[in-house]
C-alpha cells in the first residue's frame, strides 16, 4: 500500500505543494514539517543527485516506520552531521541500510541522537559481524581495546559512555528489526552493565589500594569485594533505562597494609570503594552517563551501610531480615568483583532463600506486599496505564512466580532461576504451573516486557505508563509492530493489551485469592499403616501425595465434574500403584502430572476407564522425574501414546513427517521454534514410553531416539537456511555453481548410540570455498559458519517450549580456533598437518547425518582416509590409554562407594577406547571393522580374528547392559548423570527398572561385568 504512493514523492525536484501532498498520502502527521526536513536533507543539488537513487526504498521505509515524521526529522539530523555524498551513497547500495537508519530514526530517538554525534557508528551497525549476539568475553574485548589509548581517569570513563552507547545502538537495533527476541535482548543489555561494572570496579580498586594498600583478613590473606546484581540486572532482564539494583559485600574484616593516606580498617576501604563505583557510574558529562544506581536492596535499606562483610550478611538475614528481602535475593548474582567472595556470596544467598518445605504464609504476605503496591500506585493515578505496578503488569506475574519459587524452590533445585521469562518455563516444567497457564504468563511476559522496552526506548525515560492521548498510543502501537495508522494501531494494541493483562490478574488473583473454605472430602487416602504394610518407603509423603491427588494445589483447582472423574479414577489408581516396582516415586511423579494437567477433565476421564493406559502411565512415573518432565509439559500428550506401543521401530523419515507441523503457514520464527521444540519432546516421549514398556531394546530405543536427532537436525537446518538465505543468498563456488555443505555427526549421534539427555556432537562441512549471490554478499565459509551457529541455537537454546537438542561443537576440526564449518580442503588441510590422534580416534564414530548426499560421500571418504589410511602402531596405543586414564581419574572419580557407569574402571568408555583402538589398528587392512557403533564394531572385530569370537561377543554383552545402566540412571533422573551412588536409593531403582531380583543381585553383576570389561581391556591394550 505504501509503495503505491510512494510516486509521489519520488520527484525530489518537485515544488513543495505537491511534496506535501505526497507526505500527507504516505501517513505523515505534519506534512510541512517533512517538507523541510527533505529541504533540509538536500541543501544543494547535488545533494539532491546523490539521494535520488536512495529515495523510493527510503521513502517508503520512513513511511512504514513507527513514528514517520520523527524519522525524517532525525534522518536530516544524522546526514547533517555526517559526510553526506557516503552517507547517500552507503543509503543507495546498501540493501539494509534504508531499513536500518529509518527504524531507529522512526522508533527511538535516543538512539537516533546516539548516530547523529557518531555517525561512522551507522556503517559500523551495516557490518555482517555486528549485528549479531556478543557474548560477555566479546564484549570485554571490545571494552579493553576502547579503554588501551586512554589512561586519564576522565579519558577512560568517557570511552565507557562511548562504548555502553554504542552497544546499546547496536543491541537496540536487532530489537527493533526483530533480530534479537526478548530473552537475548535483555541478557545483552545485561551484560553490557556486568562489563562495565567490572571494568569500574577495577579502578576504583586499584586507585583506593594505591591509597591505602591491600585488604587483609583476621589470617593475613588478601580479602575482596563482590559487586552483587539484584533486581532486573540479577536476572539479567535489564531494561534500556533500567537502574541497575546493587549489592556490595566483602570477604572479611581485617585491616588494609597502609599507603600514602595510611591504614583503613577493611569496612570503611571498601565502603570508599563502593562510593567511587557507585559516583563513576552516575557522573553525567558532554558523552552522558552510565547507569543510575539504586542501593535500597542492601540490608537497612539507605539507613543501612554501604557494604557488609559476608559475616554481616550472614547475621542480618538470619536475625533481621523480612520475607520480601528473601523475595528479593531471588534475583541475586554476581556481576563483578572477587570470584572467591561472589561465589560465598551466592552460597549465602542460596541458603537464604531457598528452604525446605512449603511455607503457606508465603502466599499471603506476598498477598500483602502487592496490595501495599496497588495502593501506591492507585495513589498517584494510572493504574490502567502503568504496564510495570498496575492491574495485570509485570509485577503481578513477577510475584506469582517468585511466590512459586519460594515455597517450592527449597525442595526442587530446578526451579531456582533468576530470569522470570525462563523460571516460568521452569515451573510449568515441573508442574507446578500447569501449561496452559505457563503458556499464557510467557506471553503476558514477552508482550508487557516488550511494551516497557519500547516505551523506555524511546527517549532513555525509565517510564512504565501508558500515553493517553491516542495518537501517542498509536505510535507506540505501531513500535510494537501493530499496522495501521496511529488512531487504527492504538485501538488494535488496546484491545489486545487489555486481554493480556486481563489474563494475568484473573491468574495472579486466583493464585492470591483469600483460601475458602470446602466441603468435606468424600476420598479417604488409606493410614499410615497401610500404607506402609503395602509397601511404601515414606508413608507420610505418600499420603501427602494422595491427598494433593483428591485436593489438587493452589493453581490447579478441582470442582464439579473433575471431582466426580476424580472419584472414579480413585480406587483404580490405588491398585495400579500397589502393583508398581517403586510405589514412592510412582505416586509422587504421578500427583506432579495431575498437578500439570490442571482442569482437563478429558484427561482424568481416560485414566479412569482406561486400566492399561493408566498402567503404562504408573511405570512412566516410576521411572522418575526426566521422563515425566515430558508428560508434565504437555499433558495432553497423554492421548497420543496409546497408538505408540507399535512393534514397527520409527524411521527418521517417520519423524520427518511429525515435523512436517512446524512449517505451517503463518508462524513467526519464534512459535516455529517453540513447534520444533514440541514435536521432538512428543516423539521422544513416545520413544522412551516403548521402551520403558519393552517394546523396544537399548539398541531400538538408541536408534529411534538418533533418527529423532537426524530429523529434528534437518528440520532445525530449515529454520535457519531461510532468513540467511533471503539476506545473502546461497553461497556459489568459482564456476557459479551452488556450494552444498554436510553436518558431520560424532559421539553417540554418529554411534547412533543416542539416549534421552544426550547432547549431539557434530561440526559442518561445505565442498568449496566461494561467495553467497544475495543482497549482502559473504563467504561461503561465514554463510555455513553462521548456519551451524544459528543451527546450535535454534535447537539449544531455552525458550519457554524448553530445548530440542544441547548441541557440541567442541569436535570440529580446529576447535574453538576455527569457525564452525570448514571446507573439504579445509578440513583435509588440518586433519593431515594438525589433527591429534585423539581427533583421530574421534574420527571413528563419524558419518555425515544431513546434507548433500554427493559431498556426504567426499567428505566421509576423506574422514576414512584419515583414520584408516595407514594402521595405527601398535606404540601409540599407550597414548590412548594414557587418555583414558585421565578420564576416569579426572571425570570417573569412583570411589568404593560411587561408580561411574561411563568413565569409571571397566566402563562404557573402556569398551569404546578398546573398539576404537582396534579399529584403528586393523581398520586399513579390513573395511569391515569400519563400523561406527560400538556394538556392530565389535562383532565385526570378532569376524575379522582382531577380537577372539567369544570375547567380542561377551564385551558386546557387558556393553549393552551397560548402556541400559546408563540409560536407567538418565531416566531416573540421576545428578550427575552416569553416576551411581551406592549409599542412596538409585541402585535399587535401578534394579527394579531392570528387572533384577534385588539391589544386591544387580550390583554384582554390575561388579562382574565391569571387571570383565577392565580385564579385556587391560589385556589388549597394556
Amino acid at each position: 500500500m505504501i509503495r503505491d504512493k510512494i510516486s509521489d514523492v519520488l520527484d525530489l525536484t518537485a515544488n513543495a505543494a505537491a511534496l506535501r501532498q505526497g507526505f500527507r498520502r504516505l501517513g505523515f502527521a505534519e506534512p510541512a514539517r517533512a517538507v523541510a526536513n527533505l529541504e533540509a536533507l538536500t541543501p544543494t543539488p547535488r545533494d539532491t543527485e546523490l539521494l535520488a537513487p536512495a529515495w523510493p526504498r527510503l521513502a517508503a521505509e520512513l513511511a512504514a516506520s513507527p513514528d514517520p515524521d520523527m524519522a525524517l526529522n532525525n534522518l536530516e539530523r544524522v546526514a547533517s552531521a555526517a559526510d553526506r555524498a557516503v552517507f547517500f551513497r552507503t543509503l543507495a547500495e546498501h540493501p539494509g541500510a534504508a531499513q536500518l537508519i529509518a527504524t531507529i530514526a522512526g522508533a527511538s530517538q535516543f538512539l537516533a541522537d546516539t548516530l547523529r554525534r557518531r555517525p561512522s557508528l551507522f556503517t559500523w551497525l551495516l557490518e555482517p559481524t555486528t549485528m549479531r549476539p556478543w557474548l560477555a568475553e566479546e564484549l570485554a574485548a571490545d571494552l579493553a581495546a576502547s579503554l588501551g589509548p586512554v589512561s586519564t581517569r576522565d579519558a577512560r570513563m568517557n570511552a565507557l559512555r562511548r562504548f555502553k552507547y554504542r552497544h546499546l545502538l547496536r543491541i537496540g537495533a536487532r530489537d527493533l528489526l526483530g533480530d534479537a527476541d526478548l530473552i537475548v535482548t535483555t541478557e545483552e543489555l545485561s551484560r553490557v552493565v556486568d562489563v562495565c561494572l567490572g571494568a569500574v570496579w577495577q579502578m576504583a580498586e586499584d586507585a583506593t589500594r594505591a591509597q591505602y594498600g591491600p585488604p587483609r583478613d583476621a589470617d593475613g590473606a588478601e580479602t575482596g569485594m563482590a559487586i552483587v546484581a539484584m533486581g532486573k540486572l540479577g536476572g539479567e532482564e535489564l531494561n534500556y533505562s533500567s537502574d541497575i539494583d546493587l549489592m556490595f559485600a566483602y570477604g572479611a574484616d581485617g585491616e588494609t597494609d597502609g599507603g600514602a593516606a595510611g591504614r583503613l580498617a577493611n569496612g570503611a576501604y571498601f565502603e570508599r570503594v563502593c562510593r567511587a563505583i557507585v559516583a563513576q557510574l552516575e557522573d553525567v558529562t558532554e558523552e552522558g552517563s552510565l547507569f543510575r544506581v539504586d542501593l535500597r536492596l542492601r540490608p537497612e535499606g539507605r539507613s543501612g551501610p554501604v557494604v557488609l562483610s559476608l559475616d554481616g550478611y550472614r547475621t542480618y538475614y538470619r536475625e533481621r531480615a523480612e520475607l520480601w528481602e528473601r523475595q528479593a535475593l531471588l534475583k541475586s548474582r554476581i556481576a563483578a568483583g572477587d570470584e572467591r567472595v561472589g561465589a560465598s556470596f551466592a552460597e549465602l544467598a542460596r541458603d537464604v532463600v531457598y528452604r525446605p518445605g512449603v511455607d503457606p504464609g508465603i502466599a499471603v504476605a506476598i498477598r500483602a506486599m502487592k496490595r501495599e503496591i496497588d495502593r501506591s500506585v492507585e495513589a498517584k493515578g494510572g493504574e490502567e496505564l502503568n504496564v510495570k505496578l498496575g492491574r495485570g503488569g509485570i509485577r503481578e506475574i513477577e510475584f506469582l512466580v517468585q511466590a512459586l519459587q519460594l515455597l517450592y524452590g527449597g525442595d526442587d533445585p530446578w526451579l531456582r532461576e533468576r530470569h522470570s521469562l525462563k523460571a516460568i518455563f521452569r515451573l510449568a516444567e515441573r508442574g507446578y504451573l500447569v501449561p496452559e497457564l505457563g503458556r499464557t504468563l510467557s506471553h503476558a511476559y514477552v508482550h508487557l516486557r516488550t511494551v516497557e522496552h519500547r516505551l523506555q526506548i524511546l527517549h532513555e525515560l525509565q517510564t512504565h505508563t501508558l500515553p493517553r492521548e491516542p495518537v501517542e498510543l498509536g505510535r507506540l502501537a505501531r513500535r510494537l509492530g501493530f499496522t495501521g495508522s496511529p488512531r487504527v494501531a492504538a485501538r488494535a494494541f488496546a484491545a489486545y493489551h487489555r486481554g493480556v493483562t486481563r489474563d494475568v490478574h484473573r491468574a495472579f488473583r486466583e493464585f492470591f485469592a483469600e483460601p475458602e473454605a470446602t466441603s468435606p472430602r468424600r476420598l479417604k487416602p488409606p493410614s499410615l499403616v497401610a500404607l506402609r504394610a503395602t509397601g511404601f518407603r515414606d508413608p507420610e509423603r505418600a499420603r501427602h501425595n494422595l491427598k494433593l491427588v483428591v485436593e489438587g494445589r493452589p493453581l490447579v483447582p478441582y470442582a464439579g465434574a473433575m471431582r466426580e472423574a476424580l472419584e472414579r479414577l480413585y480406587p483404580a489408581l490405588l491398585d495400579e500403584i500397589w502393583k508398581s516396582p517403586d510405589l514412592d516415586e510412582a505416586l509422587n511423579q504421578f500427583e506432579r502430572f495431575l498437578a500439570a494437567a490442571g482442569p482437563r477433565v478429558g484427561l482424568i476421564e481416560l485414566l479412569a476407564k482406561d486400566r492399561e493406559v493408566l498402567s503404562g502411565l504408573l511405570r512412566l512415573c516410576a521411572g522418575g522425574d526426566l521422563l515425566t518432565q515430558l508428560l508434565i509439559a504437555q499433558p495432553e500428550l497423554l492421548t497420543s501414546l496409546v497408538a505408540r506401543t507399535g512393534s514397527r521401530i520409527r524411521r527418521e523419515a517417520d519423524f520427518r513427517v511429525a515435523f512436517a507441523s512446524v512449517f505451517a503457514p503463518g508462524l513467526t520464527p519464534g512459535d516455529r521454534r517453540d513447534a520444533l521444540r514440541r514435536v521432538k519432546q512428543a516423539e521422544e516421549l513416545g520413544i522412551v514410553w516403548r521402551y520403558l514398556l519393552s517394546v523396544t531394546t537399548i539398541e531400538g530405543y538408541s536408534r529411534e531416539m538418533t533418527a529423532l536427532a537426524e530429523a529434528t537436525l534437518a528440520a532445525g537446518s530449515l529454520l535457519v537456511l531461510g532468513p540467511l538465505v533471503e539476506r545473502h543468498g546461497v553461497p556459489r563456488g568459482s564456476t557459479g555453481a551452488f556450494v552444498p555443505a554436510v553436518v558431520v555427526g560424532m559421539g553417540k549421534l554418529g554411534g547412533r548410540e543416542l539416549t534421552t539427555g544426550s547432547d549431539l556432537d557434530l561440526f559442518a562441512a561445505f565442498s568449496e570455498d566461494g561467495e553467497t549471490d544475495g543482497p549482502e554478499r559473504i563467504e561461503a565459509h561465514a554463510f555455513w559458519s553462521a548456519v551451524a551457529e544459528r543451527l546450535s541455537g535454534a535447537l539449544g537454546d531455552v525458550t519457554a517450549a524448553g530445548v530440542a537438542f544441547p548441541v557440541d561443537m567442541r569436535l570440529r576440526p580446529g576447535s574453538k580456533g576455527s569457525g564452525f564449518a570448514s571446507s573439504q580442503a579445509a578440513l583435509e588441510r588440518y586433519y593431515e598437518e594438525w589433527g591429534d590422534l585423539w581427533e583421530r580416534q574421534t574420527l571413528t564414530r563419524a558419518r555425515v547425518v544431513v546434507g548433500d548426499p554427493r559431498l556426504a560421500r567426499r567428505i566421509m571418504r576423506s574422514l576414512r582416509r584419515v583414520v584408516y589410511g595407514s594402521p595405527l602402531p601398535r606404540t601409540s596405543l599407550k597414548e590412548i590409554t594414557q587418555v583414558r586414564h585421565r578420564m576416569e581419574v579426572e571425570l570417573g572419580k569412583e570411589t568404593p562407594g560411587r561408580y561411574h557407569v561411563k568413565y569409571g574402571k571397566g566402563g562404557l568408555v573402556d569398551v569404546e577406547f578398546l573398539t576404537q583402538a582396534l579399529q584403528l589398528v586393523h581398520g586399513a587392512e579390513n573395511a569391515a571393522v569400519r563400523r561406527t557403533g560400538t556394538i556392530p564394531a565389535l562383532v565385526a572385530l570378532g569376524r575379522a580374528g582382531a577380537l577372539v569370537p567369544d570375547t567380542a561377543t561377551a564385551m558386546a554383552d557387558h556393553y549393552r547392559v551397560l548402556r541400559r545402566v546408563s540409560a536407567a540412571l538418565r531416566l531416573l533422573g540421576a545428578r550427575p548423570a552416569d553416576v551411581l551412588e551406592l549409599a542412596g536409593p538409585m541402585p535399587a531403582r535401578v534394579a527394579s527398572a531392570l528387572g533384577y531380583a534385588s539391589r544386591a543381585e544387580f550390583l554384582e553383576d554390575y561388579r562382574r561385568r565391569t571387571g570383565f570389561v577392565r580385564a579385556t581391556y587391560k589385556e589388549l591394550l597394556a
